[in-house]
């Protein structure tokens, strides 16, 4: 009964919205973006936070392992889409980095 009070409160609070159209210049904007400093931090981030979720997930009881394994696979569902939005061509995988390929973000 709380699992179910609780998703009674959870879609209580949330609103479909309507999805904008992604462009190919919105893609190029967001890849440019990833190519900042900044950008590459956020990429650094967001990837340390991946592994981060994968690494918690495994290591709870049984009991919560599903749950939290499949936090952690959503979690990772977020940031694909998120690299999955730059242009095709030049998304934070597959871009030149002067640092080196350790800076990179890859599958």
């Amino acid at each position: 009964m709380r699992k179910l009070r609780a998703l009674v409160a959870f879609l209580r609070n949330q609103e479909w919205v309507d999805e904008p159209k992604w462009t190919d210049e919105d893609g190029k904007a967001l890849t440019s973006f990833l190519q900042t400093p900044a950008g590459m931090k956020l990429s650094r981030i967001l990837l340390n936070l991946t592994v981060r979720q994968n690494s918690s997930a495994v290591q709870k009881n049984p009991d919560a392992l599903a749950q939290s394994c499949g936090y952690a696979m959503g979690f990772r569902g977020a940031v694909a889409t998120i690299e999955s939005l730059c242009s095709p061509t030049n998304s934070p995988g597959v871009f030149d980095d002067p640092a080196g390929a350790d800076d990179q973000i890859v599958d």
